[in-house]
């Protein structure tokens, strides 16, 4: 038996864990978790989306998108549109105010990336970027 921090996911994992802690404390006076504002970065790239495919592409639950959409939009950070074709669905649209926290987050974001990153060489970082995806797109088959 190997021990466990000999394994690639002990080594991911805490990879990741140190990434979100470091990344939530960015978002402490936004008013809006980490989770949040991911949810209102995929409304922002896709204007239009629906509630399910906002779920489908966030990999959450129909109901836990229902409710973050709530508190996003009670904070007017996105606004729910009634459907064109399909009366009963809701397309998803990002205000100016959730486009400002887009914009500043994601600032923070890519530079709590690279204070992350220091120990990686702009290739390392591109290799990692290309094994992470290529482990990614395997677990979706």
């Amino acid at each position: 038996m190997e021990y466990l921090q000999d394994t690639f996911v002990y080594h991911l994992l805490t990879a990741q864990k140190k990434l979100v802690a470091a990344v939530k404390q960015d978002f402490t006076d936004s008013g809006i978790t980490h989770e949040n504002y991911i949810t209102l970065h995929f409304i922002f790239e896709n204007p239009g989306l629906t509630q399910v495919e906002l779920a489908e592409r966030n990999d959450k639950d129909r109901n836990v998108i229902v409710k973050t959409i709530d508190r996003l939009e009670a904070a007017g950070l996105v606004r729910r549109v009634r459907g064109m074709r399909d009366r009963r669905s809701f397309c998803l649209f990002i205000t100016e105010e959730g486009e400002a926290v887009v914009r500043e987050y994601w600032a923070r974001l890519v530079q709590r990336q690279e204070e992350c990153l220091t120990a990686l060489s702009v290739e390392e970082k591109k290799t990692l970027m290309a094994l992470l995806m290529k482990v990614n797109d395997e677990g979706e088959r």
